[in-house]
């Protein structure tokens, strides 16, 4: 939860269930575009292989170069028009004027940022007063200033063959990226050619005179949705441009060994070809987390990527070059693109790419180590990768040089959604008051789900905040309250106060998977957090969500409940008595109040026995029950509403912590449970210091060392018990012979968890072992360590 910016929402107290539809929805925090909230639901955008990339032109803005950008349509020659190339409607059009000569008959169409495009597409009228252009050439630039000219300018490339004696309504021309290096890697094309080309500038020129020649339409065939367009990056932020969340970082943003200076991460996702680019000095220190030169993009949802296209600066082999840079240009050698669907790392470097866990897309070799082989690097050195693969689960990408030089300097890099929905997005609420004590029993929502969807919704609840108060000075710098108090006034700036989660508040619940779904978090709270997931496994089809419902009864104590278990330390294995307490904050005569106490029995507890409960301090006549993993009080009228309860019970504890949840009811009112909360933090664990002192797993053993297993009913059976503690396994216990061979392996007769029990009758494959001195041997295998037993048993007649 952040420190500042907490908006507290109030939930209306008509009724005691709790309803979000979709007017709730919209102010919750959702990548917009991505998720569309409408009166009819909550939906999630599908992605296609192609768009019209001029048909969202004002949503975008690039850096102006001089003239180039400063209209998003530019002529000499009837500017007035010139717009209604781009207006999506072929009945408007631009149309030179005959006054002006052929050499002003141009215009020039900015798509706002760089695209990758495969088309262009040109629709001529052809009526009275306007035909089509009969002679003319088109030019593209992915908006890259020239070097070294005195005025801004861009270098253009033509597409294509100039065109004469055109009479079609409708002409193509493919776009190509040529020259291209060799290079090798999983899923890369490694052709010379490839079927695109990155763009942002169009430039329309008439090369001969065409009476009444007018545009109606410039097209550009993007190659897919760039995800990264949309990534949330601290730039975009700043300006307060549209995104879908997430973030990118760099080694420039980050503390490591060999980084030097460097732009920051932005300049990878901003579609801007004109001055930005990435930038980073690093050296090889033999690990690439060190040597800096790397970067990390983190999208927000998980997305079904599928395609790959990176654009560095290779020095002596890009076709663009930034004079500022020309000395200062990497040759690429060899790196890596790896992707993360999201999933937790426990090995990860929490600064570098995050706590999370990723998979080797390809591996690049773009070059060769010897510097003195020119065949060699000569079919090397390739300046635009372009990886193709089966849609992969992506929340994460990560580039990372293996073996970095001192420069390198990169353009762009476009990630692209394979066709169909996206695999998982989420929305999420603000912290929602309650208008007071809520227990909330269940929830359910309102929702079309297809086969191959699901939706998940997880929460958080709490009581309360606190405030946190910070002093700055003038300089910003944050002080202590003392340190500003001792300040001359003029040096004194701003008194902030945070508010932040006090600590009743819950982690994320268990994922809620299907509606009707028991409350997986405390209850009864005042404040209620929600975080929703939308998650397809199959592209073609997503859930549609129409509102959430959370089933809530009035509290039996509307002020809530607090507990504490005492001792809050024991020994393991050893039957003690612990006493747990319940405080009622509060009292008000409209709540019910409860008459039976329910404390949990977690696993590793054993041997529970109820011992007595009192009511404000006083013993009173209560009943014990144990069902389950439960034990149930019922005490006495009348009902509690205002004195503190005690139960008492004994137990063995063999797990570590060991946390003991209670709840309350009113027996009129079974189904309306309520939450003890902690009194404090830990208030409801019980530690068990011996169990981490001792690295041993099985404690307390005893045996029967000498049985006579003769049927006559006394003495006829070796009994075995021992705790177990630190894991969950179960424990395999055999008999063998002094020899080494085993004899028998015997079945545990205990189903209490860190308990065990064994008998063995002395029989094997149903007859009597002879008189003698067997070995019984205990193991415990666990991730961290292995554990061995063995002791002696005597047999004797």
């Amino acid at each position: 939860m952040s420190l500042s910016g907490l908006l507290l929402t109030v939930m209306p107290s008509v009724s005691q269930d709790l309803v979000f539809d979709t007017d709730d929805f919209s102010t919750w925090q959702h990548p917009v575009g991505l998720v569309n909230v409408a009166d009819d639901g909550v939906t999630v955008r599908r992605f296609g292989t192609t768009f019209n990339a001029v048909a969202d032109i004002n949503d975008h803005s690039s850096t102006t170069i001089g003239n180039f950008g400063s209209r998003t349509a530019r002529t000499p020659s009837s500017q007035f028009s010139a717009d209604r190339i781009r207006d999506q409607d072929e009945n408007t059009w631009w149309k030179p004027s005959a006054a002006d000569p052929v050499q002003l008959w141009w215009i020039e169409l900015d798509l706002g940022r760089a695209v990758v495009a495969d088309k262009i597409r040109f629709r001529f009228p052809d009526e009275e007063g306007a035909r089509p252009f009969e002679f003319f050439n088109v030019f593209a630039s992915p908006g890259i200033p020239v070097f070294g000219s005195p005025t801004p300018l861009i270098v253009y490339t033509r597409v294509g063959r100039p065109i004469s004696n055109n009479t079609e309504r409708v002409v193509e021309f493919d776009l190509k990226s040529t020259g291209l290096r060799g290079a090798s890697g999983a899923h890369l094309d490694t052709n010379s050619t490839m079927d695109f080309d990155v763009i942002r500038f169009i430039r329309f020129e008439a090369t001969g005179a065409t009476l009444d020649a007018a545009l109606a339409e410039i097209e550009v065939d993007g190659v897919g949705y760039n995800l990264s367009s949309m990534v949330g990056s601290p730039l975009r932020r700043e300006r307060g441009e549209p995104h879908w969340g997430g973030t990118t970082w760099t080694s420039k943003d980050r503390d490591c060994e060999g980084c030097g200076k460097g732009s920051g991460a932005d300049e990878m996702l901003d579609e801007d070809l004109a001055f930005r680019t990435w930038t980073i000095e690093g050296s090889d220190k033999g690990d690439w987390r060190k040597s800096g030169v790397w970067h990390v993009v983190d999208f927000g949802s998980v997305f079904r990527a599928n395609r790959v296209i990176f654009f560095p600066i290779h020095g002596g082999q890009s076709p663009v070059m930034y004079g500022f840079q020309r000395d200062k240009q990497g040759s690429w050698q060899n790196f890596d693109f790896l992707i993360s669907d999201g999933s937790p790392s426990n090995s990860a470097d929490l600064v570098t790419e995050g706590p999370y866990h990723y998979d080797l897309l390809s591996e690049i070799a773009n070059g060769t180590n010897s510097n003195t082989d020119p065949r060699y690097r000569s079919h090397f050195g390739r300046y635009l990768f372009d990886l193709n693969f089966e849609p992969l689960d992506m929340r994460l990408f990560l580039w990372r040089v293996t073996k970095p030089e001192q420069f390198h300097r990169a353009l762009q890099l476009f990630v692209f959604h394979a066709e169909g929905f996206p695999r998982q997005v989420e929305l999420e609420s603000e912290d929602v008051f309650l208008g007071g004590a809520r227990s909330i029993r269940s929830i359910e929502w309102d929702a079309d789900i297809p086969p191959g969807t699901r939706i998940e919704v997880d929460t958080q609840t709490g009581n309360g905040f606190d405030e946190i108060t910070r002093y700055y000075l003038i300089n910003g710098k944050e002080v202590t309250k003392a340190a500003y108090d001792a300040a001359k006034k003029r040096n004194r700036g701003d008194i902030i106060v945070f508010q932040v989660r006090d600590d009743t508040w819950s982690d994320w619940s268990d994922p809620h998977r299907f509606s009707g779904q028991d409350f997986q978090s405390p209850s009864p709270r005042t404040w209620l957090h929600t975080r929703v997931r939308l998650i397809s496994e199959d592209p073609d089809v997503m859930p549609t969500l129409r509102s959430l419902r959370f089933i809530a009864n009035a509290p039996v104590v509307s002020a809530g409940l607090t507990g504490t278990i005492s001792p809050r330390e024991a020994f393991v294995d050893s039957l003690q008595e612990f006493r747990y307490t319940i405080l009622l904050e509060g009292t008000s005569g409209r709540d019910v109040g409860f008459n039976r106490v329910i404390v949990g029995i977690p696993p590793g507890v054993a041997d529970v026995e109820f011992v007595g409960a009192t009511i404000g301090g006083e013993s009173v006549e209560a009943i014990p029950e144990m069902v389950a993993d439960s034990l149930i009080i019922t005490l006495p009228p009348p009902v509690v509403k205002r004195d503190s309860v005690e139960v008492m019970f004994r137990a063995r504890l063999t797990e570590t912590p060991t946390v003991f949840d209670a709840l309350v009811l009113n027996s009129r009112q079974e189904d309306n449970q309520q939450g003890v909360v902690p009194a404090e933090f830990d208030a409801q664990q019980v530690f068990l210091p011996d169990a981490i002192s001792s690295r041993k797993l099985v404690r307390s053993l005893n045996h029967t060392s000498t049985f006579t297993p003769n049927g006559d009913g006394i003495n006829d059976l070796m009994e075995l018990s021992f705790t177990i503690v630190k894991t969950d396994r179960e424990p395999e216990v055999s008999i063998y012979t002094l020899a080494g061979q085993r004899l028998a392996q015997l079945e545990s007769l205990s189903q209490q968890a860190g308990r065990a029990r064994f008998e063995w009758n002395g029989e094997v494959d149903g007859s009597t072992v002879p008189p003698g001195v067997y070995i019984l041997r205990i193991e415990v295998d666990t991730d961290a360590r292995n554990e061995r037993v063995h002791r002696t048993v005597h047999v004797a007649y």
